[in-house]
């Protein structure tokens, strides 16, 4: 064995130790990154799915044949397929006749997956979503906000 070779042993692995921490922090900020961005379609769905049920008013969630914020609420609250956030909803329209336009919005508070702080400080603490419609039906809902909806 040569002179060089014994003076290079311990270079790679000391070139490792340093670089692993900066690929793992790389992964995991990847898969945080996926995890958000699969939170926010879901999110967007269902807010897309409350807006339409607002809309066109379906059948009655809750069986008293009156389409209100509660039916609306419940219809985003069973289209997110994310466990029991903590959830803002904010439903507001402009008239209640045929035409005229109304907004759902969702606030959804978001956790880090690996809780490194590092990662989660360039992470939303929050994803939101709004969806604006015009009523297919008179609305027989006011302006609502409901806090921890879900």
């Amino acid at each position: 064995m040569s002179i060089y070779n014994r003076r290079e042993r311990g270079a790679s692995a000391v070139e490792m130790a340093i670089v692993a921490p900066f690929l793992l922090i790389l992964l995991l900020g990847i898969i945080e990154f996926g995890f958000l961005f699969g939170e926010y379609n879901e999110l967007r769905h269902a807010v897309r799915e409350g807006a339409r049920y607002a809309a066109v008013s379906e059948p009655d969630l809750n069986g008293d044949s009156v389409i209100d914020e509660t039916d609306v609420v419940k219809k985003i609250c069973d289209s997110l397929g994310l466990g029991a956030p903590t959830v803002d909803i904010v439903l507001s329209q402009t008239g209640t006749a045929i035409g005229d336009v109304a907004t759902v919005q969702v606030t959804l508070d978001t956790e880090s997956l690996s809780g490194a702080p590092l990662i989660s400080t360039f992470l939303p603490d929050e994803l939101d979503n709004i969806a604006t419609f015009r009523l297919e039906q008179p609305a027989t809902w006011s302006n609502h906000t409901d806090n921890d909806a879900c």
